[in-house]
């Protein structure tokens, strides 16, 4: 389920003892129970540690997360592919729920207590199938059509439940199997950079809309049954 979770900037210690700094990470959030979507949040925590006292620009701070995420989750030993990233300012929100099976679905979004910007990652497990281009356009069509429609809404929470409530009937009537979608939605108050392109990440994931509508964000994703 997508969330925003805000902490304090891991210190230079937490990033020279990485194991003890996730086992501290993991007592506090769950009880120490060994969580892979715990573990994938704090490996992109360091990440966006390292791109935050990298650079400044937007694209810089990206670019440095980009490379630094996978490193972390292979050295915690995760067996997940990340197949986008994402650099942006959450004004508000965010919502999130998930429909049907989302478990495989790792949806990171990690900001800093004294920093505006904040940092996103989605993995999937190596083994859920890769949805066809077609497939992957017509989630385009379907998401951004979801979110004009909720858009008309005029409350968050509102809109919201309009975008989920349009994208899963716009699944349902498709005829396409899936296992799962996680929604979200926030208030953007600057720029966003996601990388690779949409079309490119090999998942059926969209974030509408293309223009600006009063600077509300939805974000969906899809996994098929494997």
């Amino acid at each position: 389920m997508k969330t925003i979770e805000k902490f304090e900037m891991p210190t230079r210690d937490d990033l020279r003892n990485p194991s003890e700094a996730l086992k501290k990470y993991l007592s506090a959030v769950d009880g120490g129970r060994d969580d892979a979507n715990d573990t994938f949040q704090f490996a992109c925590m360091l990440a966006a540690t390292e791109a935050e006292e990298g650079a400044n620009d937007d694209e810089q701070c990206l670019n440095i997360f980009q490379n630094a995420l996978p490193s972390w989750t292979s050295q915690f030993g995760l067996n997940v592919k990340i197949h986008g990233y994402g650099v942006y300012y959450p004004t508000y929100g965010p919502y999130g729920v998930d429909r049907g099976d989302a478990s495989s679905i790792y949806w990171a979004a990690t900001g800093f207590s004294d920093r505006p910007r904040a940092y996103e990652a989605i993995a999937l497990p190596p083994d859920v199938p890769t949805p066809a281009d077609s497939l992957i356009d017509q989630y385009s069509d379907w998401s951004q059509n979801a979110a004009a429609a909720a858009d008309e809404e005029t409350s968050d929470s509102a809109r919201f439940s309009a975008f989920v409530d349009a994208m899963s009937n716009a699944l349902s009537a498709s005829g396409h199997a899936s296992a799962g979608t996680s929604y979200g939605y926030f208030n953007s108050g600057g720029s966003e950079v996601y990388t690779p392109d949409l079309q490119d990440s090999g998942m059926l994931w969209n974030v509408a809309p293309f223009g600006s509508w009063e600077n509300h964000r939805y974000q969906c994703i899809t996994v098929l049954p494997r």
